[in-house]
């Protein structure tokens, strides 16, 4: 099982909408914990460089930057 899990949403709750992107890490007790998300500065992918459409884009740049991690699309 992989040691990352990310979750990939459209985050409509902003202005102007984007990407979000949250990386969680598994703890020494197995469990998935918070470690970054894309709202931080040294986040290595810039959401914004993806349009609405470009999930498929997204997805394929954030298993390059954190490879073997779990990716999930969050359809809210």
């Amino acid at each position: 099982m992989s040691q990352n899990k990310i979750h990939i949403w459209w985050n409509t709750n902003i202005n102007p909408e984007k990407w979000h992107v949250e990386v969680m890490k598994k703890n020494c007790e197995g469990e998935h914990e918070f470690i970054l998300n894309s709202d931080s500065t040294d986040f290595p992918i810039d959401v914004e460089d993806f349009g609405t459409f470009e999930e498929d884009l997204l997805i394929q740049s954030v298993k390059e930057k954190f490879p073997g991690a779990e990716v999930h699309l969050k359809l809210i």
